[in-house]
């Protein structure tokens, strides 16, 4: 079978979706309400033919002057002007009905001007519904056939532009009869999210190849055009959908003198570990330790924060010891760090596929899933398809994980991770958690599952020492040394520990 020709837009991460590209001839239509983005992504669509892939291109217009297109233009760099002083853009102002004449006579002035500059590709901006000239006396369909015809004729792969009128992201009106006629169809919508608004492009046909179905979020981003980031929920290769952690030897250490005992020596390579309790009881502490012995071992470390600014978690780690901006400096931690406020999450999780798949990290830290929770909801899908897409992500790149989860309750706890149910993607699970006893309040630690190892579910009590860092404490002490060791109570994990009878 012979292989496809397809046109590559060059418009970041619009291929990928598109499977390749468009089909070469296709005809495809860009529809829209106003604002959605439609012209910026024609315009782009030409610029990068015509300066990445060595194919000229027409750009018709009907309603903008070209004047005011190319100060647009500008704002990305895309300085059109030159290209047409090059042979390799025209830029044609006109009506309708001109056009479409244009398109049917065989001496046709702007054909031989797409001739004369090898035109390959055509952006036309744009056309209301049905209104190619038509006078009542045909089907309108008719004359977007007449278009159709003229542009295969010419072995012009275009993008038309279709006004629609929509509402918070609902088109109000029927479909228009050129969408049954165009090759491809593209919908860009303005989608609300709370007070703010979020863009979106579907492919909702394209005909001749296999693509990306849903809605996929995008950026207008200044100096360089549109940006488009694959849906969170789309299936990747199968690489990444088969990927484990498949190493029963090699170990990474937690970086905590103690801990590394309860967990049978460390986590596996490639693991997903949770490290759930309430707000202060050193989960951050635990995450900080564990970049810090990656970095002392010459492994690179991500540690990616919503919760906290880098100056923060700076700040935090020298507090107890660790020179984490050395450790940035060497190149052996990078720290990313994405307000919550108003999270695109398709975008987020972009970011972090680029960071891992360039920075290549052997650890990585998340802090925290909460905060995730809270911008994303806990109740829908989108939390746990997004949580499920970064477990895979770090598994495919055999990254050693850790995300903290923030367990509100702190004497007592009904549920592990309360409304998030994701426990069952993680292969460990650590709980942190204060134990009242007496007027004191101390913090005990329990490994309470890991995959592929044994575990003894003890609690140890730990603490935390101004310039040292988190500590697990042996679990024997000697009978003089107060406090009572964890050993002398039951009922830890209950918050509700008695003493044992002397002797038992």
């Amino acid at each position: 079978m012979a292989e496809r020709d397809f046109v590559k837009t060059g418009i970041k991460g619009l291929d990928a979706i598109l499977g390749g590209g468009i089909p070469r001839g296709n005809l495809a239509l860009v529809e829209g309400a106003v604002g959605t983005g439609k012209s910026t992504l024609g315009a782009e669509f030409v610029f990068r033919g015509a300066t990445e892939f060595h194919e000229p291109g027409l750009i018709v217009l009907f309603e903008v002057s070209p004047d005011k297109f190319i100060r647009d233009a500008a704002r990305f760099g895309w300085d059109l002007p030159e290209l047409e002083r090059q042979g390799r853009l025209k830029m044609v102002f006109t009506t309708r009905s001109v056009f479409q004449q244009e398109l049917q006579q065989a001496d046709s002035l702007l054909l031989d001007e797409a001739g004369k500059i090898g035109a390959r590709r055509i952006f036309i901006d744009s056309f209301g519904q049905l209104a190619l000239g038509n006078d009542g006396s045909r089907d309108p369909r008719d004359d977007f056939h007449i278009l159709a015809e003229g542009l295969h004729r010419e072995n012009l792969t275009a993008m038309l532009v279709l006004e629609v009128v929509a509402q918070d992201g609902v088109r109000l009106a029927a479909p228009a009869p050129e969408e049954f006629i165009a090759d491809t169809v593209m919908r860009l919508r303005l989608e609300p999210l709370e007070r703010a608004v979020q863009r979106s492009i579907e492919i909702v046909k394209s005909r001749g190849h296999e693509y990306q179905m849903g809605r996929h979020s995008f950026r207008i981003v200044d100096g360089q055009g549109l940006e488009v980031y694959r849906r969170v929920q789309a299936p990747r290769d199968t690489t990444r959908e088969l990927a484990a952690s498949f190493d029963p030897t090699t170990r990474i250490s937690s970086g905590i003198p103690g801990l590394d005992e309860m967990l049978s020596g460390g986590y596996f390579v490639g693991s997903t570990t949770l490290v759930v309790g309430i707000s202060g009881v050193g989960k951050s502490v635990m995450s900080l330790h564990y970049a810090a012995e990656g970095a002392r071992l010459g492994e690179r470390g991500l540690m990616l924060t919503l919760d906290e600014p880098p100056a923060q978690v700076l700040r935090n780690a020298a507090s107890i010891g660790i020179d984490l901006q050395a450790a940035i400096d060497r190149g052996t931690v990078q720290l990313y760090y994405d307000p919550p406020q108003e999270m695109e999450i398709d975008r987020h999780f972009h970011r972090i596929e680029q960071i891992v798949r360039e920075f290549k990290p052997t650890r990585a830290v998340i802090d925290s899933l909460s905060t995730y929770g809270s911008s994303l909801g806990p109740a829908g899908r989108t939390f746990r398809d997004f949580f499920h897409a970064l477990v895979a992500l770090m598994k495919e790149h055999q990254v050693t994980a850790i995300y903290n989860h923030e367990n509100p309750e702190m004497f007592g706890m009904s549920s592990m991770m309360g409304d998030y149910g994701v426990s069952s993607l993680v292969d460990n699970i650590i709980l942190l958690n204060w134990v009242e006893l007496g007027d004191v309040s101390r913090l005990a630690v329990t490994v309470t599952k890991m995959r592929g190892g044994p575990i003894s579910r003890v609690t140890r009590e730990c603490e935390v020492v101004d310039g040292v860092g988190m500590r697990v404490l042996a679990r024997t002490i000697s009978p003089n040394v107060q406090p009572t060791p964890f050993a002398g109570y039951h009922g830890l994990l209950a918050r509700s520990p008695e003493r044992r009878p002397s002797g038992s």
